[in-house]
């Protein structure tokens, strides 16, 4: 009878351990959405929202004015006009969801 079990509590572990490996094992930017509205990692020179500290932020890296719509976890959402090569303060970190560009301001 022990027998019989020792396989089935095997196999039970590994793909507990397959599962956790997947789910632990990926970098946070791997699980990016391609969009106009996602969370970027902070960089060397970041273009977009970035973290910097407990702040969110936003760097427009083009060469005109770009007008930003922020949503919030709480709270209203925010327009704003950011001009080129500057940075914004969008918000703080942990309540800011997501920002799209939505053409020139």
């Amino acid at each position: 009878m022990n027998a019989h079990r020792r396989p089935a509590a095997t196999l039970a572990a590994t793909v507990l351990t397959a599962g956790a490996a997947l789910l632990i094992g990926q970098p946070a930017h791997a699980a990016q959405t391609p969009s106009g509205g996602v969370r970027i990692p902070v960089a060397a020179n970041p273009c977009g929202m970035y973290r910097d500290g407990s702040a969110a932020m936003y760097k427009n890296c083009t060469t005109a004015n770009e007008r930003i719509f922020v949503t919030y976890l709480i709270g209203g959402n925010r327009y704003f006009c950011v001009t080129p090569g500057s940075a914004s303060y969008v918000g703080s970190w942990a309540v800011t969801f997501r920002v799209y560009n939505r053409g020139t301001c």
